[in-house]
């Protein structure tokens, strides 16, 4: 999630000028001054969510709403369908007040590369591949790994329009869960068809959905052969 599509979400939620935006991306020399000053959810030789990412589209975002806690807003935004993972009031520490920390639907750093497709351009037809970098479990990770795709199954039955698009993705591109163009093909449509979705969810659904059901096309298209070439593997046996 960049910076842009976050003011987005923000602004629809809380109106322009109501909120801030109080933390972002960190470098690991900013997570140990924070440490520093007592942000005890930064463990000690690690890093948080906020490392994550990009400083255009970091990890993790820390919110400040005018007249309003971090429960209350964090409250407002779930009932609003707001594409996050985690919503987690904190309260003050160092220079930092009692603020909101959000965290995007993802997995966490890149590490694992996965094989995929995707169209060169709108108008070429065939799928080329690619890679995605996609993030190494460790096994520290893996059960926060487990946690965050639990919740994450939760609000896309929930009918959180960002859940369903991320559930999809992930399911198209077979990382977390094994790859199912089926399942993936259901999840991008629900997303692409909910009427709580915004235009960018839903184009960003509608777009993902046409490649995995071209996708899904040429795997049964190819079905009929790989049998016929594994019943004559077999008969060579």
């Amino acid at each position: 999630m960049t910076q842009a599509r976050f003011a987005q979400i923000m602004d629809a939620a809380f109106g322009q000028g109501v909120w801030r935006m109080t933390g972002g991306y960190r470098t690991p020399q900013r997570e140990d001054q924070l440490r520093a000053q007592g942000a005890m959810t930064v463990r000690p030789g690690g890093t948080s969510r906020h490392s994550l990412g990009s400083a255009d589209a970091p990890g993790a975002f820390d919110l400040v709403v005018d007249g309003m806690s971090p429960y209350d807003a964090a409250d407002r935004l779930r009932r609003a369908g707001a594409p996050f993972a985690r919503y987690q009031p904190k309260g003050a520490h160092g220079t930092q007040g009692p603020h909101l920390h959000l965290e995007p639907y993802g997995f966490g750093s890149a590490g694992v590369q996965v094989a995929a497709f995707a169209r060169p351009a709108p108008e070429v037809s065939r799928m080329r591949p690619l890679t995605l970098s996609m993030p190494a479990v460790s096994a520290r990770g893996a059960a926060d790994i487990r946690e965050k795709l639990a919740r994450l199954r939760a609000d896309a039955s929930r009918r959180q329009p960002g859940a369903q698009l991320e559930l999809g993705r992930a399911y198209a591109a077979g990382y977390i869960v094994p790859r199912d163009f089926e399942t993936a093909q259901e999840w991008l449509q629900a997303a692409a068809d909910n009427p709580d979705a915004d235009p960018q969810t839903r184009g960003e659904a509608a777009q993902a959905l046409a490649e995995v059901s071209d996708l899904l096309a040429a795997q049964r298209a190819q079905a009929p052969a790989r049998l016929a070439q594994l019943g004559t593997r077999a008969l060579g046996r």
